[in-house]
Order: structure tokens, then sequence, then C-alpha cells
């Protein structure tokens, strides 16, 4: 492939983008995300991004957060969730987090209650 061929998908793939995830995509996934778009553009012409529900705890969180849908209350308990799955102890998320030990408990317990 030469370079003007390059420089020509290149361009195919950098309008679709803009065109359909606009300049402000955050790209969730980061490298491996644009790599898959690329790819997808290439191949079949279109990309559907993963939704947040597809995604990781924290691309969940994050898309929750962008779109303004938890209470402070809330966000504090699915931010003690996602460093207690990490660390498996109250006492170390409390300690990451600058909290009561008590307080990370309770905050697990109300998202497991929430099922969400």
């Amino acid at each position: 492939m030469g370079d003007e061929e390059a420089e020509a998908l290149a361009d195919e793939v950098q309008a679709w983008i803009e065109e359909h995830l606009g300049p402000t995509y955050p790209w969730p996934g980061n490298v491996r995300e644009l790599e898959q778009c690329v790819r997808n553009v290439l191949i079949r012409g279109e990309y559907h991004p993963p939704t947040a529900r597809d995604g990781h705890p924290e691309a969940q969180l994050a898309a929750a957060l962008r779109a303004g849908e938890l209470t402070a209350d809330q966000l504090l308990a699915r931010y003690c969730a996602l460093v207690y799955a990490e660390t498996r102890s109250y006492q170390e998320t409390a300690r990451r987090l600058g909290l009561d030990r008590r307080t990370v408990k309770s905050k697990v317990d109300q998202y497991k209650t929430e099922g969400k």
C-alpha cells in the first residue's frame, strides 16, 4: 500500500469519525477502541461504540456521571463498590478513599441492595 492510499484511507476514517461520533467523543476504550473503530469503518463502513452496560464497571460509572444520572449518595456508593471490588477489603477501601470502614461497608451494601 502506498503512502497516498494509506493517507486516503486515514482521511476516510477520520471523516467518518467526525461525522458520526463527533470531535468530542470521549473514547472510553482509549487506543483499543480507536483501533476497533478504524478496523470496523474500513471493513464494514460503520462502527457502533459499546454502550456502558457492555463495558466494565468503570465505564458504566463514567457514563452515568456524564449523563447526570446519579445522586451524590449513589455516586459514593458506586465508587466505594468499585474500589471494594478491587481490594476485597473494607479496611483497605476505607484507607484508599479516606473514609471510615463502617461508611464503606454501608455504601457497598447500599450499592448491592440497589442492584446496579
